[in-house]
């Protein structure tokens, strides 16, 4: 993808599918495509948001749905988040937080919470997360923290 202004991506609601090639290439490098089609982006609740250059290439993406924090509060579940490594540092990934963050609010959720990379807890500090556990494996993906947002 070509440099593009952050006012020419558009960031919206979207199928999965859309977001497969994204997830693989960014999450899951020499996986197979089956490692990125999860169960929980067909439920009900589940929604996805990705960040769209103006010739369709998603440069960032999330998915959240409905799932209690692993302290047990009632929240919302940030999965699968990643930006294209062309565009990081570029705004993308804010955005389709931030977009996920308004869509929950309007459904009356008041927590989000993910399992952060270890590498990525700057970034979601940023966007005012903290972590809420030690650092923990998740094998074969590596170091990670529970991190947790109060949307109120």
């Amino acid at each position: 993808m070509s440099e593009q202004p952050l006012d020419e991506v558009r960031v919206e609601l979207c199928e999965p599918a859309r977001l497969h090639a994204l997830r693989l290439r960014v999450l899951r490098p020499g996986q197979p495509l089956s490692s990125v089609d999860h169960e929980h982006d067909y439920w009900p609740d589940t929604f996805h948001v990705g960040a769209f250059a103006p010739d369709g290439t998603a440069v960032a993406c999330a998915t959240f749905y409905p799932e209690p924090s692993p302290a047990g509060r009632p929240g919302w579940r940030l999965r699968a988040m990643a930006t294209a490594p062309e565009v990081r540092g570029k705004g993308f990934g804010g955005r389709v937080l931030r977009f996920g963050v308004d869509e929950i609010r309007g459904r009356g959720g008041d927590l989000l919470w993910c399992n952060a990379r270890s590498s990525a807890v700057w970034f979601y500090e940023r966007l005012g997360f903290r972590a809420v556990s030690d650092e923990f494996e998740i094998a074969p993906i590596g170091p990670h923290y529970v991190m947790e947002r109060e949307l109120s």
